[in-house]
């Protein structure tokens, strides 16, 4: 992540875990903290989209599939400040394995992902993004 996403290091993000379906990614708050000592809504996003990449990332790893993946569009809740240590955790939707069947299939196919931010244990903020991946061109294309 941080070599192809360089403001991942800056930021501080790190990958907590990953399952095969799931990606938790932290973040320390210092570095992404906004006037009111809360995580800057900026950062959350920006930490959300990146958690839905990996997640892709890592997916496409495993399936062997050379790929781009680009955030399309996102839709964001804030419901609460998140005040310490920011953890994100993104999932694959139930529909995956067809989204990566279509990616073989066709060279191109798009996935909405939600990256979730919890603070007590309550949702803080959420961000339903749509990424686009495409197959990578071969060296005969």
């Amino acid at each position: 992540m941080h070599s192809l996403t360089p403001i991942s290091r800056v930021m501080g993000i790190s990958v907590v875990s990953y399952d095969g379906e799931s990606l938790t990614v932290t973040a320390p708050l210092a570095p992404n903290i906004n006037p009111h000592q809360s995580a800057f809504g900026g950062s959350l996003y920006s930490i959300a989209a990146l958690a839905g990449w990996g997640l892709i990332q890592m997916k496409l790893s495993e399936l062997l599939l050379d790929c781009n993946t680009v955030v399309m569009s996102g839709e964001v809740s804030y419901e609460r400040p998140v005040l310490q240590q920011l953890l994100c955790v993104c999932s694959l939707p139930n529909d995956s394995a067809k989204v990566f069947e279509t990616l073989d299939r066709e060279g191109a196919a798009s996935a909405t992902l939600t990256s979730v931010f919890q603070s007590n244990r309550k949702d803080a903020m959420r961000l339903s993004a749509k990424y686009h991946i495409k197959k990578k061109p071969g060296p005969d294309q």
